[in-house]
């Protein structure tokens, strides 16, 4: 599982080298360990901004603005999709990097609850303004093995969301260049209809330029549907 994690990291930083990107990384119950694999690799000042460990839900409302509401549990709850975009949500949006990582999930022994298990990962990829979300369960292993396989999950899910930005790239560049009087809006590439018990979400985030703190910044979106980022 490490080797697998440092390919995958590996894999990651080329990535974003290519596009010279930056990425940041907020963490729950992975405990740093996402930002501790990338940091091994030589050069990540280059790429790598800013990592958060936001391991209670205050520190996740202080630090990244998620919102009080999101932990409610006829909401959601700590460990769920709603907390992982706004995780990483507000953690692009305090570092200003290309992309941001966020995991929150049940790495065990205990911390199970009704309709989660131990084992539950939730993981947001945001890739400058598209954001993929996705729900893994790999059971009830040793705390550390949930762990480093909650890292590499992220790391892999990161990978596919940048793949699939440069693939809406290049369907919107082979659409212009069919018909350049047609103005292909890049988002439509993308869905913004969300099932809030659906095992992934993907979409698409318009961001304001009106200078707020990012907890006034988050509360003007529209969670149910992600899309709007108020100017």
């Amino acid at each position: 599982m490490v080797e697998e994690a440092a390919a995958l990291a590996s894999r990651l930083t080329h990535r974003l080298r290519k596009r010279g990107w930056t990425i940041s990384i907020a963490e729950s119950c992975t405990g740093g360990l996402i930002a501790s694999i990338l940091t091994d690799i030589s050069g990540a000042s280059v790429w790598f901004k800013q990592g958060w460990i936001v391991y209670s839900n205050n520190s996740k409302l202080r630090e990244l603005g998620v919102e009080k509401s999101a932990f409610e549990k006829g909401d959601s709850g700590s460990v769920s999709h709603k907390v992982a975009v706004q995780m990483a949500r507000g953690a692009r949006y305090k570092s200003r990097s290309n992309v941001a990582i966020a995991v929150t999930g049940i790495a065990g022994p205990g911390g199970a609850g009704e309709g989660k298990e131990v084992g539950r990962v939730h993981v947001a990829v945001i890739a400058e303004d598209y954001f993929l979300v996705r729900r893994m369960d790999f059971g009830e292993n040793d705390r550390l093995d949930n762990k480093r396989s909650f890292a590499a999950f992220a790391l892999r899910l990161a990978i596919e969301a940048i793949d699939r930005v440069e693939e809406g790239e290049k369907k919107t560049s082979a659409s212009l260049s069919k018909d350049p009087t047609e103005i292909v809006d890049a988002g439509k590439l993308i869905s913004d209809n969300i099932d809030p018990s659906s095992e992934e979400w993907e979409g698409a985030i318009s961001w304001g330029s009106e200078k707020k703190t990012v907890s006034q910044s988050l509360k003007r979106i529209d969670l149910a549907s992600l899309t709007d980022w108020d100017e």
